[in-house]
Formats: structure tokens, C-alpha cells, sequence
């Protein structure tokens, strides 16, 4: 079986972590918002599925020789249920006339058929996330996907999609300083599951010495990880998390990294991170100057940080983010940190040897939203 996964826009990203979550899977075929693999279960997608932040749906492929092997499927399907037969149907490449074309043909073979039906796409188009959990689609009805690429043919139903809703109601209400950049939620936990080992798809600790907002504590508690560390300079935002008894969060400057109280505590934990993005800046004061200076103090703390990190041995899997800056539609990078990076670490590929998409030039991989000056280069490392 062969299984399709709808990707977000930042596509490089979520395939990343597609591969990290499911190590022994091969590519298939990968193209853009679309990633196919097979050697994998079912029952292994929707163990992890729900902590696949950047996948949007994920649907069983066969194989079919042409349109009327696929009609006698719906055909089979349609018979195994007591009253009329509602169905949605989704096409990729999506072509809207190329849908209704479709729909209207399954009908009329399910009515030739004797099979009351009712098709239920929205002025002929594919139905969005929202749309099938709205109307639970995957336990009511079926949803099914047409791959259509004319010399031949994928068909089958789709097994998992994302929640928005829940994603969407999430309560980050806590005391925050939204004068500070908040990394993405959806990044958080991206950034946690590129941080698995091959060898280990399982996480039990996560320590964040930059915990700053948090976010990514929380993100790994709703994911299950079980123990949770944290450090950071900020005394108001270590006490705020360390109301949650799940935690251990201690005041401590990143410079001091080795020095944390529960470094003997956890026999394997990951690293998981990024520091202060620094000011907001906006088109009408950024410069190269203002940008010049962050990256002077950035460029000590992580000389700190990953010093730091090379005296205790530190030998687990590191995920860490730096800022990039967009200044008149040209991005200037934290090129400083590169020789802090070979210096202390090895950086380690996110993408298979033979895959088709590449990492940048540095090993990494982007992040950045269309209208924000700041955006992300993502690393995953491993101490010398």
C-alpha cells in the first residue's frame, strides 16, 4: 500500500519531519505539497499522525489500470452500506471541471447499478481539512482521492486529516510579552520531531536552555514527551513555568549551560531551541546597522552555548533555530554562527543522500512567513 501526504506550503519543512517520524519509509515520489511513500502501516500513520504538524492529510493509494476499475471500487464500497450513499471525492492535480466531470460519471455508474448516491463537493472542488472534519467525513461517509496523471491512476480513501479547530483553539494565553517573537507553535513541534534519531522514534526528554516563551515545552507536553527541562536568564518567565509541576525550568544563562542541577538526572534527551529573535523590526527602520548589532550579541551567546555543551559531552541530537533577516527583499544571514558551528559541531543532513530536494548550502533548512522581516534557519547538530 502506498500512501499519499498533502503537505503545507512550507513543504522542505514538513517533509523533513515526515522522515524523522518515520525513518524506515521509502520515498516514493515526492513533489512540492506532495511526499508518497510506502514500507509503512497504516496503524503506524495514525499512531503518530496527530504530532505531524505540517501535513494537512494523508489518504491510501492503489494502483489502477484505468477510470472503470476505479468505478467498480466505489461501486464495491457503496454496496456495503445500508442507506444512500453520500461521498465526496478530491482530485489531484485539482482541476475543477475535470471534477465535475468525475462526479458526475460515478453517479451515473452507481445508477446503472441500482446504488442510490449523493455526492456532496462544494461548487465542484476538493474539500478542505475543515470541510471533513466538519461534517465527519471519516467515520460518516468516505472521502475519496483520485490521483489522475493521464498515463495512470492512484484511487483510494483518505485515513487521517489534520485538526485545525483543535490546532486553532489551543489556549496560549498565558503571561506573555508579545513584544517578544513567539516561535510558531506548528515550528515547535517540527523542530522536536527532526530532533528523533533514526534508530529511535521515540522521545521520553526535551531541555530547552532558551526557554524563553516556552512554546516548545509546551508543544512537547502536548506530544507526550514525559520529562521536560528548561533554563533561561529571564526570572519572570522561569517562574511562570515553573507552576507547572511537570516541569523543571531553572534560572540560568546559557553561557552556564553545563551547569544546570539535572544534567544526571536523564540518560538520553535531545536538545531542542532557539534564542531571543530581538527586536521587532519593521520595513521602515530595519538596517543593516540595527541588524549588524544583533548579530554581534547573538554570535557570543551561542559561542557560550555550544562551548559550553562540548565541556559536559553533551552527545544527543541538538535542533536549534537562528534568525535570518529579510532587508530590501535580500536575506542576510547569521554567517557567524557557521564557523561556531564547525567549530563545535557536525550538522546533520535532514534530507536522504539521493533525495530530490536539497538542504541550503549551510545544511539547513528555511522558515519565514511572507510579510515578517525575521525568519528561521533551522540546524539539526551534534557536538564534536
Amino acid at each position: 500500500m502506498l500512501y499519499w501526504f498533502l503537505l503545507w506550503r512550507e513543504f522542505k519543512l514538513s517533509i523533513a519531519e515526515i522522515l524523522a517520524v518515520f525513518p524506515n519509509a521509502k520515498i516514493i515520489y515526492s513533489w512540492k505539497s506532495v511526499l508518497i511513500l510506502n514500507w509503512i502501516t497504516k496503524e503506524e500513520i495514525l499512531q503518530k499522525a496527530d504530532n505531524l504538524w505540517w501535513t494537512i492529510k494523508i489518504f491510501e493509494l492503489n494502483l489502477k489500470t484505468d477510470k472503470q476499475e476505479i468505478f467498480e471500487e466505489v461501486l464495491e464500497y457503496a454496496k456495503t452500506k445500508d442507506w444512500k450513499f453520500n461521498y465526496w471525492f478530491n482530485l489531484f492535480p485539482e482541476k475543477q471541471e475535470k471534477i465535475k466531470k468525475y462526479l458526475i460519471e460515478i453517479k451515473r455508474f452507481l445508477q446503472k447499478n441500482w446504488i442510490s448516491s449523493r455526492y456532496v463537493n462544494k461548487n465542484d472542488k476538493n474539500l478542505s481539512s475543515a470541510q471533513i472534519l466538519g461534517n465527519n467525513l471519516l467515520k460518516k461517509w468516505i472521502d475519496f482521492n483520485l490521483v489522475d496523471l493521464d498515463w495512470i491512476f492512484y484511487f483510494w480513501k483518505t485515513i487521517w486529516v489534520q485538526n485545525i479547530d483543535e490546532y486553532s483553539s489551543r489556549d496560549y494565553g498565558k503571561s506573555r510579552d508579545m513584544q517578544t517573537w513567539m516561535l510558531p507553535p506548528k515550528l515547535a513541534q517540527i523542530m522536536i520531531n527532526l530532533s528523533l534519531s533514526s534508530n529511535n522514534s521515540v522521545l521520553s526528554s526535551i531541555y530547552d536552555p532558551f526557554v524563553g516563551l516556552w512554546t516548545i515545552l509546551i508543544e512537547a507536553k502536548r506530544m507526550w514527551i514525559k520529562w521536560l527541562y528548561g533554563s533561561d536568564l529571564n526570572e519572570k518567565m522561569v517562574e511562570l513555568a515553573k507552576q507547572n509541576s511537570n516541569w523543571k525550568i531553572e534560572k540560568l544563562n546559557a553561557k552556564f549551560v553545563n551547569e544546570v542541577s539535572f544534567w544526571d538526572e536523564i540518560k538520553t534527551w535531545n536538545i531542542v531551541t532557539e534564542w531571543y529573535l530581538w527586536e521587532i523590526m519593521t520595513r521602515k527602520n530595519i538596517s543593516f546597522d540595527r541588524i549588524k548589532k544583533q548579530k554581534e550579541s547573538l554570535k557570543k551567546i551561542y559561542e557560550w552555548f555550544f562551548s559550553s555543551l562540548k565541556k559536559w559531552w553533551f552527545f544527543w541530537n541538538i535542533v536549534i533555530s537562528f534568525p535570518f533577516w529579510d532587508l530590501n527583499w535580500k536575506y542576510i544571514f547569521l554567517e557567524e554562527i557557521y564557523d561556531i558551528l564547525n567549530k563545535y559541531c557536525e550538522i546533520q543532513a535532514l534530507f536522504p543522500s539521493e533525495f530530490n530536494f536539497k538542504e541550503t548550502k549551510s545544511w539547513s533548512l528555511l522558515y519565514k512567513r511572507a510579510k515578517q522581516l525575521v525568519g528561521r534557519e533551522i540546524f539539526k547538530l551534534k557536538i564534536k
